[in-house]
């Protein structure tokens, strides 16, 4: 019965908006968690075209931070990639919008660019498809530069990530494999078992300073944008998921992303979403639907999360989008949802989006608080059940009546964890 009902609440929480994702508050950014062709426009000029933006990341640079604060912790610069028109687009410190770029082949020209990535820094790298190359650009003094090609024999390359030693692993889509170059941009090493024309690639390694789990591996999209791959970065494979193993009959992963617990994130261009998985591929939910409102997307494209604060930005057709890590949880049920002097108590069955802290609120007929639950650690993404043995605070077994459970999740890294928790409740009755 609780596994019926929890696929119940899985295909629930797909077609609801939650809080799995959150605004960032009003005075974080002024209420600008999205931007348009009009925001665009006013900083860039009216001349400038949204043409098939595609990967997006971002770092807090050496150069910018203060080390002797952690109030800026927050303000990151952003790359993103304008497809259509061979631009790449960067928002320095969040606060100031810039094109670097143009259609062509020559340095500082891109044709059909996609994935893009970044570190402290200031070292970017763009996967040039159209140009069949990998092409490093400069970062500093709020300006973006042509640095460097990297290698220009690849099959319309669509993927590039970077590790925390600055190793950077690319997806040569056409070639159906993984390459991986060190630091100084010299070949490693290179993989091609179970892919199938790779496009989009993310990486979390145990060195990462924000990796809860000291996770170790590269997430991989193949197959026509069907499939999700996790391997080692050496290529060993691990798991795998596809469209139909979340219910859905047709998507188009288009990009990927690792959050610090190690959470995989994919965007999904057909059902307008974004994909959640656990850190062993194990499906989690699926946020947002088509549209211009909150944790809504127009074909999202990119997505990229800050570990340390939880942030998280994403691309789609009209524009990119800001948002944050939160928690949310859906009550599966009591089982049993009547006690009686036969019975011991109930289990809280819960179904949690994210890693979360805990706590439960037993109350009477009367708004007492009878008992309290904390349940010892942090409970995982997923299934959680809670055991309530039927005693008060004092030891002694409840009388007859009717019971209040209150159920209080609470975020347990980034930004929300100061300000916000999920409210749940059920009944259960002890005869």
């Amino acid at each position: 019965m609780i596994m019926n009902l929890l696929l119940s609440i899985l295909l629930f929480c797909s077609y609801t908006q939650g809080t799995s994702l959150l605004v960032p508050p009003f005075k974080h950014t002024l209420g600008f968690y999205r931007t348009s062709k009009l925001y665009m426009n006013l900083y860039l000029g009216d001349d400038f075209e949204l043409s098939d933006p595609q990967g997006i990341t971002g770092a807090k640079m050496d150069e910018e931070n203060d080390f002797t604060t952690t109030n800026d912790e927050h303000i990151l610069t952003l790359f993103a990639v304008n497809s259509g028109d061979g631009q790449i687009i960067y928002n320095v410190k969040l606060s100031d919008l810039k094109v670097f770029g143009k259609l062509g082949s020559g340095p500082g020209e891109f044709r059909s660019p996609a994935g893009i990535t970044a570190n402290s820094k200031g070292e970017v790298y763009v996967a040039d498809a159209g140009n069949n190359r990998i092409v490093k650009l400069r970062y500093a003094k709020t300006k973006l530069c042509f640095d460097r090609i990297i290698v220009d024999s690849l099959g319309s390359p669509k993927g590039v990530a970077l590790d925390s030693k600055r190793n950077l692993y690319v997806a040569d889509t056409k070639n159906s494999r993984i390459i991986v170059f060190d630091s100084t941009g010299a070949f490693k090493y290179s993989w091609h078992d179970s892919l199938n024309q790779p496009t989009a690639i993310s990486i979390i390694d145990k060195d990462d300073d924000y990796n809860y789990y000291l996770d170790d591996y590269l997430i991989v999209i193949d197959n026509e944008n069907k499939r999700i791959q996790k391997f080692s970065r050496e290529g060993k494979f691990f798991a795998r998921i596809d469209a139909r193993m979340i219910g859905l009959t047709e998507t188009y992963f288009a990009y990927s992303t690792i959050d610090y617990h190690g959470n995989v994130y994919i965007t999904d261009m057909i059902n307008n979403q974004i994909h959640k998985f656990d850190h062993s591929l194990n499906y989690i939910i699926s946020i947002g639907r088509q549209g211009d409102g909150e944790l809504e997307f127009q074909q999202p494209r990119g997505i990229f999360i800050s570990k340390r604060l939880g942030q998280v930005f994403t691309t789609d057709v009209s524009g990119a989008q800001y948002y944050l890590i939160g928690t949310d949880g859906y009550i599966i049920g009591t089982f049993p949802s009547l006690i009686t002097n036969d019975t011991t108590g109930t289990t809280i069955a819960l179904y949690l989006t994210e890693l979360s802290q805990v706590k439960i609120e037993i109350s009477d007929s009367t708004k007492t608080i009878i008992r309290t639950i904390i349940p010892s650690g942090y409970s995982e993404p997923g299934q959680v059940l809670i055991n309530w043995d039927g005693k008060d605070k004092t030891g002694n077994f409840v009388t007859s009546g009717q019971y209040t459970i209150h159920t209080y999740l609470y975020p347990t890294y980034s930004a929300p964890k100061s300000y916000f928790k999920k409210e749940l409740e059920t009944k259960v009755r002890k005869t």
